[in-house]
């Protein structure tokens, strides 16, 4: 599923920082890199040079893998252009958070190509702390119990294979929906049992589905464990984040519709603002995605 590793840099250090994680994934899934720098329509002609001149050093250092392509244009269409272009692509770029001034990610480049290309998108976080040459260990898929959402399991999957990794699904019960079915009246023992026995079937729903789940991900010979989470989404996803060692989560996107029901509520924007661990984007495609909207 993944042919080609697209890395958009402009010569900051921001944007380099995608570099080892392409790299690994290139090397785990042998697929070429492709190194791709946008200049500007009205550039004058030693910015192409500076930019060919910068991406043969890094590809020099990547090795044989490595291709350049210099291209004009806007920096996001010309990324997502690059990615159409290429066989079975992932792009593996850079995002600021909550600062940072690189000129390929001012404007949110990086929420645009997540937004247009059809191909996978890995965001690493400015904060996220620069990976060593050791394996990705974890890899845990936010899912919802929807088939939207379970079309991130194969890309999860195939990086499980790669790297030998253990996949962690999580499934987050949303029992916070609970309290507003109860009102904001004081209850009484009859009204918190009632309570207790919603919440108790939606993690119970939750669980089953995880290992419903995680028994058809074993028979392909996967290390998979499941985590059943309590509350809103992404203040259990972020506390997962601070509590467990996770190296990349996986979960799907509407794209231009905005970001999928598994992230309702800016999920992933917190995950990204707020988190450090890389964020793997899959906007399905076909019959799933059809069957997605309105969703």
């Amino acid at each position: 599923m993944i042919g080609t590793v697209i890395v958009p840099l402009d010569g900051s250090e921001l944007a380099a920082q995608a570099l080892p994680y392409a790299k690994a994934i290139a090397e785990k899934s042998n697929t070429p890199i492709q190194l791709v720098w946008v200049v500007a329509q009205d550039a004058q002609a030693s910015a192409r040079d500076e930019a060919e001149t910068y991406l043969h050093e890094q590809a020099k250092a990547l090795g044989d893998r490595a291709q350049i392509s210099v291209r004009m244009g806007r920096p996001d269409e010309q990324i997502v252009q690059a990615a159409d272009e290429a066989t079975e692509p992932i792009i593996v770029m850079t995002t600021h958070g909550r600062s940072g001034f690189s000129r390929l990610f001012h404007g949110s480049v990086a929420e645009h190509v997540v937004r247009e290309s059809q191909a996978p998108v890995l965001l690493i976080r400015h904060e996220t702390k620069e990976r060593q040459d050791g394996p990705v260990r974890t890899i845990a898929v936010s899912l919802d119990g929807s088939v939207y959402a379970e079309a991130a399991l194969p890309y999860a999957m195939e990086m499980a294979v790669d790297f030998d990794a253990e996949v962690l699904l999580v499934r987050v019960a949303e029992t916070s929906q609970v309290y507003g079915m109860m009102g904001t009246e004081p209850v009484g023992p009859a009204s918190a049992e009632a309570f207790n026995e919603i919440t108790e079937q939606l993690t119970k729903e939750a669980q089953d589905y995880l290992e419903a789940t995680a028994a058809r991900l074993r028979q392909d010979g996967l290390t998979v464990r499941t985590e059943t989470l309590e509350g809103f989404p992404a203040d259990q996803l972020m506390a997962l984040e601070r509590d467990m060692p996770v190296d990349v989560f996986v979960m799907a996107t509407h794209g231009r519709s905005g970001l999928g029901r598994i992230v309702f509520g800016s999920v992933a924007e917190r995950l990204l603002k707020n988190g450090t661990t890389p964020i793997l984007m899959i906007k399905p495609a076909g019959e799933v995605a059809d069957n997605s909207k309105g969703n």
